[in-house]
């Protein structure tokens, strides 16, 4: 697996708009796409910390390729109050509630 993290400095009041924006990516099928979590800091409710993964790098690459993927980069550009923060990588582990319910 293979994916991103980010930092994000919304503008106040932003929020609510940048979960329309995700809901708009989460629609889409997008080949490799495994999942997306949005978290938000409890200190300060206009930061955010996005994580995306991806089947492989191929298919994480190819979605960052994707005139689709730079659309809306450019809607979340327009709610961030400073340019986000991005770490990708190798998703080395990921354990799930589900799989060790299933075992």
């Amino acid at each position: 697996m293979f994916g991103t993290v980010a930092k994000m400095k919304l503008k106040p009041g932003s929020f609510e708009k940048m979960q329309d924006v995700m809901k708009g990516f989460e629609e889409r099928p997008v080949k490799g796409f495994l999942f997306n979590v949005v978290y938000r800091s409890q200190t300060d409710p206009n930061e955010v910390w996005l994580a995306v993964g991806f089947e492989d790098e191929a298919s994480y690459r190819a979605n960052a390729d994707d005139p689709r993927t730079d659309e809306m980069s450019r809607q979340y550009q327009k709610l961030m109050a400073a340019p986000p923060e991005w770490h990708d990588g190798e998703i080395v582990t990921m354990a799930r509630a589900e799989d060790r319910a299933s075992t």
